[in-house]
């Protein structure tokens, strides 16, 4: 008697041009997903395996909101049980209609409050209500009572703006000057020289971070030498060449790796042992946790339809997390859509001219 064949749960994930696509993607931070699936089939947390379905769709700031809004519903038509993506605020902003009209669970890692619905389940990579404030706290700590922002004019810099002034209102720093970029510039000498006139203690920028390099070259060339404080705009720093890296040399900023984090560890050795590749990194992290997450609502799937793998993403408690320091955690619940939990899910660190280490206040 043979045994009849099963078909692979469906799980989505939407790019859109956040990471390289094809066969690049597959050997390198594709990894963290084919991993975590791999030990949800050997760990026997799913009875089939799990097979990533793809859709690409060039998104904003550099494409447009309609091409994300294609892939997804690719995903969905493909028959998607959860989608994983997308990752940049405006993106997540284009999609929630069509996953809260579809009834997909979209688990989804921008910054943005406004990615969350019934459906949409938010993996905080970052947070735009809680990097500002954070920055502020940092500044005030070291003695600093003035800043001079530059930030995109987006919904990324409106949001963040709005949270770092009223923590800078309640921690009582003067915000000297607010300078508004286009997230895709590549001419910051407006922007420097309000800076420069402003007189104020620290530079702030606040955005989504593409323009970070820009930003730090034209500051060199004004000699403008600022202590500088970002959000998880520097993320970006993960993805230079050794020459940008140098340019970024300096900026503190919010970051969500930790050296002690033990699940980051296990996740690192096992990509290096298995593909050779260097995985201890924000980014691959986060794909294993939200490779988690969805692993684990397939687990725990009433049925499996996406109705089904949505109740099961509400069960899913208190699940150590790649990212944050060691001791963070994740899961949902009903009503409740953000999956990191804990006091240090967001850390600061300082870019050096090679990589970033800790900072030390």
């Amino acid at each position: 008697m043979t045994t009849p064949s099963v078909e692979p749960h469906k799980v989505g994930f939407l790019h859109e041009g956040l990471f390289p696509e094809g066969a690049a993607f597959h050997q390198s931070i594709g990894r963290a997903i084919e991993l975590r699936f791999d030990e949800a089939l050997a760990r026997s947390e799913v009875d089939r395996p799990i097979q990533l379905i793809e859709a690409s769709g060039r998104g904003l700031p550099n494409g447009t909101a309609k091409a994300v809004q294609d892939a997804w519903l690719q995903l969905a038509d493909a028959g998607a049980l959860v989608i994983l993506g997308p990752g940049k605020t405006d993106n997540a902003i284009a999609v929630k209609p069509l996953f809260e009209e579809y009834g997909i669970p979209t688990i989804n890692f921008p910054g943005t409050t406004k990615s969350r619905g019934e459906y949409g389940f938010q993996y905080q990579l970052g947070a735009l209500y809680e990097d500002g404030p954070m920055l502020v706290r940092a500044i005030k700590a070291q003695g600093f009572s003035t800043v001079a922002v530059v930030r995109d004019k987006s919904p990324v810099g409106n949001e963040y703006f709005e949270y770092f002034t009223d923590a800078c209102d309640r921690l009582g720093i003067t915000i000297k000057a607010d300078a508004k970029c286009s997230p895709i510039a590549t001419d910051f000498s407006v922007q420097v020289d309000t800076v420069k006139q402003s007189g104020a203690d620290v530079l702030v920028y606040l955005g989504f971070g593409a323009v970070l390099v820009e930003l730090s070259a034209t500051l060199r060339k004004q000699k403008v030498d600022l202590p500088r404080f970002t959000t998880t705009a520097g993320l970006h720093f993960y993805s230079k060449s050794p020459e940008e890296k140098k340019i970024l040399e300096g900026w503190v900023y919010v970051d969500m790796i930790d050296e002690d984090n033990t699940v980051l560890r296990h996740m690192s050795d096992e990509i290096k042992s298995r593909w050779g590749i260097d995985s201890f990194s924000t980014m691959f992290g986060c794909l294993y946790d939200m490779a988690t997450l969805a692993a684990l609502g397939l687990s725990y799937a009433t049925v499996y339809t996406p109705e089904g793998v949505k109740e099961g993403l509400d069960l899913v408690h208190h699940i150590p997390s790649a990212l944050g320091a060691q001791g963070t955690v994740m899961g949902f619940g009903p009503y409740e859509r953000t999956a990191l939990k804990g006091p240090d899910y967001l850390v600061l660190r300082r870019m050096t001219s090679e990589t970033t280490v800790r900072y030390i206040e």
